[in-house]
């Protein structure tokens, strides 16, 4: 029997996958790494991962380059990612819009978000707060629900569009508290300026996008979802210390890879992960994004998707959530 046949013969019976894979994570990575990105060059996702990438590049003793790929509400990008040969040398950066949620509005997915992509690491995860316009009579999270339920329907709160992690929020609030707002999806128009300006009441985002608006009087921040309080704006609660402690909504970023990438890759960019989360520069960073720098395992960040999208298909589930 010649080598092609040999090779035919193992494919056949299942065993070239396992007869190669320890020999493709040997030696790993012998070449550049790249890093798909789903949104604009100059987002917020973008920009961490290209800090992320410069930081895990050291780690892996290869170039770690990062591409843009925006489209489809970020679910493009993971298509390329899914799609991907298994071996360790295309990741996607994921966020919660299109590693949970937005793979649940779809009625023909481009591809399985459980089956086809591996999780890496989780390596940023972002407070994240519910702003109102100065002017909306409500200071504090009880009294922005009081307000809510006095006049069903008439606070309204902005977001980049259906199904985004801020609508989805805004729904998990409205569902622990039994209000009702007016959601307005904006798309590509900038909907910050009307928060800003007061042609929208509220909004859910992370947290250094508008602590400066905080700061000047402009918006005023009820409640973080977070452990504790932020140093960045310390005078605002955390919805446990508000009263409401199931809402532990959290904007992130996390590493993944195509579904079927072997173990030893997925192990060994897990690790460097982890140390390059702790480098200097990595914690420099987080720290003036008022963000967290996390650096899990695999299976650490496996577990926390499956809670993530868990929580979040229900949510789309019951308030019937369809892409636009």
């Amino acid at each position: 029997m010649n080598r092609r046949n040999v090779l035919h013969s193992l494919a056949a019976g299942g065993l070239l996958g396992l007869a190669t894979a320890p020999a493709r994570a040997q030696g790993y990575p012998d070449r550049p790494v790249r890093i798909v990105v789903c949104y604009p060059p100059g987002a917020g996702p973008d920009v961490e991962a290209r800090q992320f990438a410069a930081v895990l590049q050291l780690e892996l003793g290869q170039p770690v380059v990062v591409e843009n790929k925006p489209g489809f509400s970020g679910l493009l990008g993971l298509e390329a990612v899914a799609k991907a040969a298994p071996d360790g040398y295309t990741l996607g950066s994921g966020t919660p819009t299109n590693l949970t949620c937005n793979p649940r509005l779809v009625d023909r997915p481009l591809f399985n978000v459980e089956k086809d992509l591996s999780p890496v690491s989780q390596f940023i995860e972002h407070p994240w707060l519910l702003y109102v316009n100065a002017k909306l009579p409500a200071r504090t999270l009880a009294e922005f629900v009081a307000l809510a339920k006095a006049s069903p329907g008439r606070i309204s709160y902005a977001t980049p569009g259906v199904g985004s992690l801020p609508h989805v929020t805004g729904e998990w609030l409205q569902k622990l508290t039994g209000i009702r707002l007016n959601h307005i999806p904006y798309g590509s128009a900038n909907w910050q300026t009307d928060l800003v300006a007061g042609t929208v009441d509220a909004t859910f985002y992370p947290l250094i996008t508008l602590a400066d608006h905080v700061k000047s009087g402009k918006l005023r921040a009820l409640a973080v979802a977070s452990a504790s309080r932020t140093p960045v704006l310390p005078d605002v609660p955390s919805f446990t210390e508000a009263g409401l402690p199931e809402f532990a909504a959290r904007a992130w970023g996390g590493l993944v890879a195509p579904g079927g990438t072997p173990a030893p890759v997925i192990e060994r960019l897990a690790q460097a992960s982890a140390r390059a989360v702790r480098r200097a520069e990595f914690r420099e960073f987080v720290g003036k994004l008022g963000a967290t720098g996390v650096g899990s395992s695999a299976p650490d960040f496996a577990r926390y998707l499956h809670n993530e999208r868990s929580q979040y298909q229900a949510l789309i589930a019951e308030n019937n959530i369809r892409m636009e």
